[in-house]
């Protein structure tokens, strides 16, 4: 890669990039008055834990906890899981390294950091882990994975189970709370409120989008409020002790409904609103109204409804945007935050009735982007149906097909791909490159029924679309065939593999992240059975026959004209074993019969993905420069658009 001549260009913008200085946050929650999040900051190599007085003042950011200084320096630390008591004094937490996604739990002090005795082993896998406080902050429910000799070797990653941590009690005599009657393939969150003694339990069977759901206090039997074939996607503790639940039952865009206590009845629940015409997502309840969080086709709609009188009312949002996670802090008031795909997160307080506020978070590019802009078109699919397509282009973009152009998709889960901003493809843009993103099937860009099109038996839709979306661009004169590249990760990566194999012509050159190739041994791994009710099982024979029919690793055929492909993958991915980018690599190098290159790019300090910004560089840069090589790159004069340039805090 280094012999590439834009390896080193790429790399040193990247580099600049950072050193100008841009921010972000992921997993904020509130406790105590006070907000706890990630930040991500692009001069420090890893990511630290860090605590707000005020949403209003970053003069009083406190750092927690920096990741670079929980692992030796050759490894890489990951905060899982975090989880603030509600009056803030303590901080569960599982820690990972290297990606590997496997850890203990841990108890903190939240003013200082300092651990405390309780350690509870084997409380985050590869399927995940949770914590949800009491409302006295005295202890928690959490979830426990087997311990070895509990199950056989086998099923250590499966059969979740809830109990309940006191404070500085040995976590051997933590009571069992709920989860014998959970299946083997189980994934567990829990939540809390923090002025009520109820746990939620959320029961994932997994990840094709079936859930049940539970609700109790550990003193009295647990009641089931939901079964799969209730179709509740989402539910919510309410200050008040209401749930709120938004069910796809009949509704595959979301009825939003209110379970009361102390039945919990969902037969008896009441629908909170008419049915809505955007997906509904989230909902987060306040004393006096409910937050809903909404998408259509990937863009975000925030809308918010007054209890008492029902009325709902809109929150502007900007064009072409992204609504992210909604934190609710004190009273009627939420944090959210807001992305387009030209700008970083901005985020808001809005409370009750009053206009949003912006707040200190927000941040902007550390580049100038004002001579892009978005284009929204719509591919036809091979059974006629319209998928979107979001092409960020410089204004007045000359459409003769002369630009290369770099096409992702990931169509799965029932996962909206929405607006979000990446200051990694930035160095791509101003060298006069072309980015475009499709929401194809398989996701939830259009409700469940747009999931379930791309799923099990169905999931060729989602390579037909994604195909479909290319060959659009070519034609609308975006690119040409010989200027195409075409990205995605993990579910996306299986997409590159299948619509390479059965498309080699389609696309110049291919990058393909921790991506599945073998559908049909993905099952026998840990993570993999969690992914049988989204992709089905071998052992059902439709299922098999369909995961047959594009298991790129099957397809490839030899003496075939493939084009460039670059497989990247980390040795500690517990969600996709990096034998698959492997095995791959080598079918398609004894596969080839032209001169273009099958690379294979591994690391040693990730998992599923990157865990720092100078293993994000060091990809990117190596990803830039394949296109780049592999297209044509023709620099446009100063390497950037008319009128960009680079803006400092």
């Amino acid at each position: 890669m280094d012999a590439l001549a834009d390896r080193k260009p790429f790399g040193q913008r990247l580099e600049e990039i950072s050193k100008i200085g841009f921010s972000f946050y992921r997993s904020f929650r509130f406790a105590g008055g006070r907000l706890f999040g990630l930040k991500y900051d692009s001069r420090h190599d890893r990511p630290r834990l860090v605590v707000f007085d005020s949403v209003q003042n970053l003069a009083r950011e406190r750092v927690l906890f920096d990741t670079a200084k929980l692992a030796p320096p050759d490894r890489v630390a990951n905060f899982d899981l975090f989880v603030p008591s509600w009056d803030g004094r303590y901080l569960a937490a599982c820690i990972s390294e290297g990606g590997s996604e496997e850890g203990d739990m841990q108890l903190f002090e939240a003013s200082s950091g300092k651990p405390l005795a309780d350690v509870i082993p084997r409380a985050h896998r590869v399927g995940g882990g949770a914590a949800a406080w009491t409302a006295d902050g005295r202890g928690f429910f959490y979830v426990r994975h087997p311990a070895p000799g509990e199950r056989p070797p086998e099923d250590l990653d499966f059969y979740q189970q809830v109990f309940f941590h006191r404070l500085g009690t040995p976590y051997k005599d933590d009571a069992y709370a709920l989860g014998r009657e959970f299946p083997r393939i189980a994934e567990v969150t829990l939540d809390s409120v923090p002025n009520q003694d109820l746990c939620l339990v959320t029961v994932a069977h997994g990840d094709g989008g079936q859930f049940e759901h539970w609700i109790g206090d550990g003193r009295h039997p647990w009641v089931r409020v939901s079964e799969p074939r209730d179709a509740v996607f989402h539910a919510a503790l309410a200050p008040d002790g209401n749930l709120y639940v938004v069910s796809r039952k009949e509704t595959p865009r979301g009825r939003v409904l209110r379970v009361k206590p102390p039945k919990w009845s969902l037969a008896e629940a009441e629908q909170v609103l008419p049915d809505r015409e955007w997906i509904v997502e989230e909902v987060v309840p306040t004393p006096g109204y409910l937050y809903l969080r909404e998408q259509l086709g990937g863009l975000g709609r925030l809308d918010r409804v007054r209890l008492r009188t029902g009325e709902v009312e809109e929150v502007p949002l900007p064009s072409n945007s992204a609504l992210g996670q909604l934190i609710a802090l004190e009273g009627d008031s939420i944090l959210y935050g807001v992305s387009t795909y030209l700008s970083p997160p901005s985020y808001f307080v809005l409370n009750g009735s009053e206009p949003p506020t912006r707040t200190p978070f927000s941040s902007s590019s550390p580049v100038d982007l004002s001579g892009f802009e978005v284009a929204r078109d719509f591919a036809t699919s091979k059974d006629g149906t319209r998928v979107p397509i979001s092409i960020i282009a410089p204004l007045g973009l000359p459409r003769d097909g002369s630009r290369p152009l770099l096409l992702t998709g990931y169509g799965g889960y029932g996962i909206s791909f929405s607006p979000t901003f990446a200051v990694w493809w930035i160095p791509w843009l101003e060298a006069g490159g072309l980015l475009a993103f499709s929401n194809l099937r398989g996701g939830g860009e259009f409700g469940e029924s747009w999931h379930q099109a791309g799923m099990l038996t169905k999931k060729q839709n989602v390579f037909d679309d994604f195909i479909a979306c290319a060959e659009h661009l070519c034609r609308r004169g975006f690119t040409s065939k010989e200027r195409l590249g075409i990205f995605g990760g993990s579910n996306g990566g299986l997409l590159m593999g299948a619509v390479l194999t059965q498309r080699p012509d389609l696309a110049r050159a291919v990058v393909a992240d921790v991506g599945v190739f073998d559908s049909l041994v993905s099952e026998l791994e840990p993570n993999g059975q969690f992914n049988v009710t989204e992709f089905g099982t071998v052992k059902d024979p439709d299922q098999f026959r369909a995961l047959y029919a594009y298991s790129p690793f099957h397809h490839v055929k030899d003496g075939t004209a493939y084009g460039a492909v670059l497989l990247c993958t980390g040795e500690n991915d517990r969600r996709v074993n990096p034998l698959q980018s492997r095995k791959m690599t080598a079918r398609l190098q004894a596969a080839i019969s032209s001169d273009e290159p099958i690379l294979l790019r591994t690391s040693g300090n990730w998992g599923h993905g990157p865990s720092s910004f100078g293993e994000l560089i060091g990809l990117f840069a190596d990803q830039l420069a394949f296109f780049s090589d592999r297209l044509g790159l023709v620099r446009l004069p100063k390497g950037r658009p008319k009128d960009a340039g680079t803006k400092r805090r």
